[in-house]
């Protein structure tokens, strides 16, 4: 989920209507898995330029030409672990470069996003959404307290507040600050791709159907 990549938020809780929400994600974190990422990327880029030198060699060659299948398949694994490395590294470096702010007001929220070379926005009405949801999530860094205001589609939802813990009161505070009720955190897994849900209200009166 897209909102787990944010770990800052100002202000750390929503006050008050019109709200607007700047997040990131902390460089700290970032830099440090890094650290550990970047000696595996180069320890995998230094194996493939060995296998390329060796292979400049008749010898090297001749042994790959008898066989075949063997270096398909260190080949292979090399290309994988290469995969496995730099994976990893791509999204910790777009982690560095990732902002988000979010507005909400005259019952609307409206989302910016961005990264190292564009941004764009989307804006939903604020009924559209389902409730607000109160998640903890563990990480390796420990244990987080997420609000999340929910949407249907789930990578529309939007985190509204991160801390090391969150009480009733203040998750009580911030769906009634919105209009909305408070929904289990299981909802947040179970609408990825659905339209959002119609109120009974808007239906039409069967006996008129």
């Amino acid at each position: 989920m897209r909102v787990a990549i944010y770990d800052r938020i100002t202000p750390a809780m929503p006050a008050e209507l019109p709200l607007t929400l700047t997040q990131s994600c902390s460089p700290r974190t970032a830099s440090v898995l890094l650290a550990l990422v970047v000696p595996m990327a180069l320890g995998a880029t230094a194996t493939a330029l060995a296998i390329v030198h060796a292979l400049l060699f008749a010898d090297a060659r001749n042994m790959v030409a008898a066989h075949p299948a063997l270096a398909l398949e260190t080949l292979a694994a090399l290309a994988f672990l290469i995969y496995l490395v730099a994976l990893p590294a791509k999204r910790l470096f777009d982690r560095l470069a990732t902002r988000r702010e979010v507005v909400i007001a005259d019952g609307a929220v409206t989302v910016t996003e961005g990264g190292y070379f564009r941004s764009w926005t989307w804006s939903e009405p604020l009924a559209a959404f389902t409730g607000v949801a109160h998640h903890v999530r563990a990480s390796l860094s420990g244990t987080r307290h997420e609000l999340i205001l929910v949407h249907p589609q789930r990578d529309k939802s939007v985190l509204l507040s991160v801390a090391p813990r969150t009480s009733q009161g203040e998750v009580d505070h911030v769906a009634e600050l919105l209009g909305q009720s408070e929904i289990p955190p299981s909802e947040l897994y179970r609408f990825k791709g659905l339209r959002p849900r119609i109120p009974s209200a808007a239906l039409p009166d069967a006996a008129h159907a």
